[in-house]
């Protein structure tokens, strides 16, 4: 038995594997543990919430949740919290909720755009935040190309790295 390739099957496999590296929509949906959050302005690297942040990013088919704490965080002395101990709780974490739409897919991912609706900080609420979100095995990278960063008020290129929760 012979088999032949036919003419310009090499780019199929090309195409076909470079398909199949693409995030779908599907793939976002669940919940994601943090495991790394990194801003960058120029040629300055940060990491904002330390370099364990502790939290969650929650993904619906039209909405996503985000909480992320700084894990080092000392717990306040009383349930009425100080001035200084509010300044502090909100100086370490960031949250946030809005729906979504995906875009087109790019070298760096899926492109969503979501409209925030509600924030733990007002400089982030009722803007629009871009990320290029990309699934591979149980990891989840979402990038910004520029987005408020709360706790500093500079506009940072955001990586976050999170694993799919059990």
């Amino acid at each position: 038995m012979r088999f032949a390739i036919a003419p310009g099957s090499w780019g199929v496999a090309t195409v076909t594997a470079h398909a199949q590296k693409a995030t779908t929509k599907e793939q976002l949906i669940g919940s994601w543990r943090v495991v790394m959050l990194k801003a960058s302005s120029g040629d300055k690297v940060s990491f904002p919430l330390g370099d364990r942040p502790a939290g969650y990013v929650s993904i619906t088919p039209d909405r996503i949740w985000l909480l992320f704490v700084d894990s080092t965080r000392k717990a306040p002395a009383a349930a009425t919290l100080t001035d200084t101990e509010a300044i502090l709780m909100m100086k370490s974490h960031v949250a946030w909720t809005g729906k979504y739409a995906t875009a087109d897919q790019t070298p760096d991912g899926l492109k969503i755009s979501c409209h925030v609706d509600a924030a733990s900080s007002e400089a982030i609420g009722g803007n629009d935040r871009v990320y290029f979100m990309r699934v591979e095995g149980d990891r989840l990278t979402m990038k910004s190309p520029g987005v408020i960063v709360p706790m500093t008020g500079t506009t940072s290129v955001v990586e976050i790295v999170l694993t799919k929760a059990e």
